[in-house]
């Protein structure tokens, strides 16, 4: 998953090409404040360093969850995200962050192809660099996104629905939280969900859940009781990749409940 910063990456090139953006370098500036998460410290260290070095405020962090507990307390003007080849999950944690900040947004990842690039772009994604990066770019695009940037504020509180509840919409292929966070669903994880909180508080079997998604004209559609689960586990993640702690529980030796509503 990690990106690799290559190439004149010492303080002398990276101060060059800050001040290549007609930038002042060093503590005194009004510096552009950036968060920079990677589930691998080779990757994120050397990141973070860099833009240490180009007089860039700069924190690392390893999950979504400290990227949004970091967020939380406002300040921000920037993140770069290394997502590799983490897919789905990756463009929907692009898409949460540009739905709810005015930050700038730059991936980074290792093994990206031309169509995963476009996809993060198409999420939110302001740049993408391809591996292997040269820092100076990175450099000089967070600097260039910092011209635009609205001056950073705390965080508001969060938005309520208007009614304290999960609910789906859009047909139920959105899942909105209490708090106003949406998540989007795929077909499978919009009939699942759907079915749980249809009966909010009582456990609901594999089998029913199994049989939910054979009644929606997918024949071909995996639902044993291991389909289940792994479209679950998947679900939970892709939650936990945009901030969202989602309340399905397992019920040991039947199947899931969704606990609020």
């Amino acid at each position: 998953m990690g990106a690799t910063l290559t190439a004149s990456n010492t303080p002398a090139a990276i101060n060059a090409a800050a001040q290549g953006e007609g930038m002042q370098t060093g503590t005194d500036m009004n510096q552009l404040r950036t968060l920079v998460m990677s589930p691998d410290e080779t990757v994120r260290g050397p990141a973070v360093s860099t833009l240490l070095q180009a007089g860039i405020s700069a924190r690392g962090c390893s999950t979504s969850l400290e990227l949004f507990g970091l967020l939380s307390g406002g300040g921000n003007d920037a993140v770069v995200l290394d997502l590799g080849a983490s897919g789905e999950i990756g463009y929907a944690l692009i898409a949460r962050l540009r739905g709810s900040t005015p930050l700038g947004i730059v991936v980074i990842g290792r093994g990206m192809s031309v169509d995963s690039r476009l996809r993060c772009l198409q999420s939110g994604a302001d740049a993408c660099l391809p591996d292997p990066q040269d820092p100076r770019e990175l450099v000089c695009i967070l600097l260039s996104l910092g011209r635009r940037l609205p001056v950073a504020e705390p965080a508001p509180a969060a938005e309520d629905t208007g009614n304290g509840r999960w609910e789906l919409r859009d047909q139920g292929w959105t899942l909105v939280a209490p708090t106003g966070v949406t998540l989007s669903l795929s077909a499978n994880e919009r009939l699942i969900v759907r079915a749980l909180l249809d009966v909010a508080g009582r456990a609901v079997g594999r089998d029913a859940l199994g049989d939910e998604l054979q009644v929606e004209g997918a024949a071909t559609r995996a639902s044993s009781a291991r389909s289940i689960d792994v479209i679950v586990s998947r679900l939970r993640r892709k939650a936990e990749q945009t901030g969202l702690m989602l309340p399905i529980r397992t019920v040991y030796g039947s199947g899931y409940l969704f606990t609020a509503q």
